[in-house]
């Protein structure tokens, strides 16, 4: 199962923070499939998640609005 979704990743989607590609994550996929299984259900057995797990890049954009003109400080909170 974790194979067939490592297969079906999306190929142009950017690398997470590991800079690892959803390309190589498929190409590798027979050989690595067993050793992602064994990771996720040892941390749902056990409840702890790995700190590397939790990070994340996130960027915010903007997107033009004609609207915004209109807009005060207090209405975009």
């Amino acid at each position: 199962m974790i194979q067939d979704k490592l297969i079906k990743l999306k190929m142009n989607k950017a690398p997470g923070i590991d800079l690892v590609g959803s390309r190589m994550l498929s190409e590798i996929s027979e050989e690595i499939s067993y050793i992602v299984a064994e990771l996720y259900n040892k941390s749902l057995t056990t409840g702890d998640v790995p700190r590397d797990w939790k990070l994340a890049n996130i960027t915010a954009v903007y997107k033009k609005s004609k609207k915004r003109a209109y807009l005060t400080i207090d209405r975009l909170i």
